[in-house]
């Protein structure tokens, strides 16, 4: 029965082995922060897991956009954050899942967010169906939460 142990043995250690990047990759979202831009430099947000704003940051130049320009740019901008943080959980469980059914049912699912968002400008470009891999994941916070809320669990 050496045969039936050392499939047993192999079938524990894969096992283990994506117990082990599922909870890595669980780590990496959860500490993820997406931020964004406007492109006047005069909104900056950051969003931590969950998607909840963490920083917005105003310069000095906002206060001339008048308060409609302003709060269509600090609409764009979360929007952009979004749309980061969307890439950033895609580009985590891209090791993970793989090229899968699991893995376009995430993209189709951000990219109908997305495309649903009444905050999102009609022109916005969706995010890309294959993101680059980022190498800052942003300060690590105490959250809970991660990027993906209901989507995440249904994976």
């Amino acid at each position: 029965m050496a045969g039936g142990e050392q499939w047993l043995a192999d079938y524990t250690r894969r096992v283990g082995d994506i117990q082990r990047r599922a909870q890595e990759t669980q780590e990496q979202i959860k500490n993820m922060r997406a931020r964004a831009s406007s492109s006047d430099g005069a909104v900056t947000v950051v969003l931590a897991p969950g998607g909840r704003l963490e920083s917005l940051t105003l310069s000095p130049a906002s206060v001339q956009l008048g308060h409609q320009r302003l709060a269509a740019a600090i609409q764009q901008t979360i929007q952009a954050a979004h749309a980061d943080a969307a890439a950033q959980t895609q580009a985590a469980l891209q090791p993970l899942v793989g090229e899968s059914d699991a893995m376009e049912f995430l993209r189709d699912q951000v990219n109908t967010a997305i495309a649903e968002d009444p905050a999102a400008p009609a022109d916005q470009e969706q995010p890309p169906q294959q993101p680059p891999r980022r190498s800052d994941s942003g300060d690590s916070g105490d959250d809970d939460e991660d990027f993906g809320g209901s989507i995440m669990r249904r994976l």
